[in-house]
């Protein structure tokens, strides 16, 4: 069977995550967010404060990229740390003011490329929201798509 990258879930889904990236990029660089920073900011602005570990877990995040990110998010003023009163080898990770005050801005920014950028109608948007949430459960499922990895190759001849 021939490959047809636009009869192909990941290939689509890739793809208009970059778009959507590439927008969302377009429309916040003059408030000097990146992309990047977006699932923290988005996070934090719900949680409060979280710990650098929990903001990987909660993200999705690989534990070296959250450093990297957090790191240049200090550097912007976008976030803020402090020592965990519990455990000082822990800090505690928060929005500094300044992005408090950025956040009904992003949130309304997101809002309207997730509302007329996607031109899709509201119930088909919730349809798609819905399926975009089973594949992201499934796909954390790893023991699935091993095995099915496992069962797309091909089989090899016993010696």
């Amino acid at each position: 069977m021939i490959f047809n990258r636009f009869d192909s879930t990941g290939y689509l889904v890739n793809l208009c995550a970059r778009l959507l990236t590439q927008t969302m990029a377009r429309a916040v660089r003059p408030l000097g967010v990146a992309p990047a920073q977006l699932p923290v900011l988005f996070t934090l602005s719900t949680l409060g404060q979280s710990t650098q570990t929990e903001l990987a877990k909660e993200c999705d995040i690989e534990q070296p990229t959250m450093a990297l990110t957090l790191r240049r998010m200090q550097r912007d003023g976008l976030i803020e740390r402090l020592s965990d009163p519990a455990d000082g080898r822990r800090s505690i990770v928060r929005l500094t003011p300044r992005a408090r005050g950025l956040m009904p801005e992003i949130q309304s920014i997101a809002n309207a490329i997730n509302s007329t950028a996607l031109g899709l109608a509201p119930e088909r948007q919730r349809l798609l929201i819905e399926l975009l949430r089973e594949l992201a459960v499934n796909m954390r499922n790893a023991r699935a798509v091993d095995d099915a990895i496992e069962r797309a190759r091909p089989i090899e001849p016993e010696s």
